[in-house]
């Protein structure tokens, strides 16, 4: 029997998932959705996709997708719609949610082995994307000396 778009489950590794959200970026349907709320990324997506292409599988970094085919003669006990949570990392200076703490852990093993064991600090990985710019603008100053720092 030849495979149809319809015929094929959509399986998500929640072990797997770090919770990047380029399956939901890359659906060209928009059917996997996902929501940061109260320190959490909730996703949402079909059980089963009748979409004809594979882009939320191949753009997944960590292989947590996969599209399964399906008997159409076959009952479906599979749920018509999916749902993982992942929790939110905290930004270390704000306190705001931002990111899931395994993106952070994954950051930082890539940085580390990409630049081997370098005297180089990672701290600007567990803030915010603000107080990373607050962080860099103080920097900065600090450098150029030539703009009175109005951070403490």
């Amino acid at each position: 029997m030849k495979e149809t778009p319809t015929d094929r489950r959509l399986v998500i590794n929640v072990d797997q998932c770090i919770g990047c959200f380029a399956c939901a970026a890359s659906c060209p349907e928009k059917r996997i959705a996902f929501q940061d709320q109260d320190g959490l990324r909730r996703f949402t997506a079909p059980g089963f996709c009748a979409a004809k292409c594979d882009a939320c599988r191949k753009v997944c970094p960590v292989d947590a997708v996969a599209l399964e085919p399906v008997d159409p003669d076959e009952a479906r006990p599979d749920p018509l719609e999916i749902t993982w949570v992942l929790p939110l990392a905290r930004c270390r200076r704000c306190g705001e949610p931002f990111t899931t703490e395994k993106i952070r852990r994954r950051l930082s093993r890539q940085l580390a082995a990409a630049l081997g064991s370098p005297d180089f600090s990672f701290d600007w990985i567990p803030l915010c994307p603000r107080c990373r710019r607050d962080d860099e603008a103080h920097r900065v100053r600090a450098a150029t000396r030539t703009v009175p720092d109005p951070l403490p």
